[in-house]
This record gives C-alpha cells, sequence and structure tokens, in this order.
C-alpha cells in the first residue's frame, strides 16, 4: 500500500489523520546540493589526474570519464532524493504518531507511538539557520524513555521508542499541538473527535 495524505499502510479503521509530516523542501535542496559537490569534486580530481597523466596524452578521455562518473553522482542523488521525498512520511492521528523512514532506497522502516505511551513533546532547530526558516526536529518520548533516564541525561536522548521528526516546518507550532493532543487524551478524550488538522501557517491564518 502506497502512502498518501489520505491514508497510510497499518492505519486502523476510523483512525483520523490530523496532520502530514513531509521533509521540508529546504533539506532536500541541502542533501542534492551535498551530491553536486561530490559530483564537482569527483569531476576536479579527473581532471587534475588527467593533467599529470602521460604528459596529458589521456587528457580527454580521463575528462569524459570524470564527466561520466560525475553525472552518475548527480544521476543518484535525484534518485535518492525522489525516493526520500515519498517514503519519508509521518502521519500524526487521532490515536498515535507513525512514522515510516528510507533506510535504504529499496527499504522503509516504520515506527508508531500511542498516545497513551507518549508522555513528553520536545522540538530542536539543528542551527541557527533552520531555525529562522522555522524548520526542526519534533520529538515524541515514550513513558519508557523518561521513566528509564535520570532528568540530566533524558533531554538529550532519542531512545528506539521515541519517534524523532526531522526537517519538520513550523515545527514548535507542531509541537505544541501534539502537547495539545496529549492533555486531551489524557484529560478530555471525548474533545478528542472535535480537534482540528493541523495546518502549517502563521497563527490567525490556519483556519
Amino acid at each position: 500500500m502506497l502512502n498518501t495524505n489520505e491514508s497510510f499502510y497499518g492505519q486502523q479503521t476510523g483512525e483520523r489523520i490530523l496532520y502530514v509530516v513531509r521533509p521540508h523542501r529546504f533539506s532536500q535542496i541541502i542533501l542534492l546540493l551535498k551530491f553536486l559537490a561530490g559530483a564537482g569534486i569527483v569531476f576536479f580530481i579527473a581532471l587534475i589526474a588527467g593533467e599529470q597523466a602521460l604528459a596529458q596524452k589521456y587528457l580527454g578521455q580521463i575528462g569524459v570519464i570524470g564527466g561520466i562518473a560525475a553525472g552518475f553522482i548527480v544521476a543518484i542523488g535525484l534518485w535518492v532524493i525522489d525516493n526520500v521525498r515519498h517514503k519519508n512520511i509521518a502521519y500524526i492521528t487521532d490515536r498515535r504518531v507513525v512514522k515510516f523512514e528510507a533506510s535504504t532506497p529499496f527499504a522503509t522502516n516504520s515506527r508508531s507511538l500511542n498516545w497513551e505511551e507518549a508522555v513528553k513533546v520536545k522540538t530542536i532547530p539543528p542551527n541557527f539557520f533552520w531555525k529562522q526558516f522555522m524548520i526542526g526536529t519534533v520529538i515524541i518520548h515514550a513513558r519508557t524513555t523518561v521513566a528509564s533516564l535520570d532528568s540530566g541525561s533524558r533531554e538529550n536522548i532519542v531512545t528506539d521508542d521515541d519517534v524523532e521528526i526531522r526537517d519538520v516546518y513550523y515545527y514548535r507550532d507542531l509541537g505544541n499541538y501534539i502537547e495539545k493532543i496529549l492533555f486531551l487524551y489524557k484529560k478530555q478524550p471525548k474533545d478528542i473527535a472535535g480537534l482540528q488538522a493541523f495546518v502549517p501557517k502563521e497563527k490567525g491564518k490556519r483556519y
């Protein structure tokens, strides 16, 4: 089954999707730039090697090989990015958070955490630049993580029981939204049914 904005693999009967999280396009652009940089380095090394090869006798051939290798790297990069875009996806539902992540271009791992077992939400930006664009990481901590770690270390540890969603647009707002879900689920479960879907826009423009 293909994961879409309307349904996902393993979705339970009556389970309502409140928000679909995909990696922000900026993260894909950065990944593409890394592949382009790698391709440029390979091509540059090929040219340097060609200049040293038998008094430049094979410079043209080595340059062609370097260009082909660089093009191959770019093609692989585009393929990987396309796979990541389609396979790396998370769902915030009225029952749990479900995350699908491509471990390789051919395999996808999944992880889910029921709201009953979730106890804490943490939001962090990977760096100052990402923070300015409101892109960051949302971590939903499981009860087992909080119970097994002391307060001094748990802030910086993500275990296999937790769900970590990276490259999230409006990451702080989504973290607050999940906090609201946890409160309603534990204190006012009947109100979950009337909870509106999350909209990644500025406050006052979401509904």
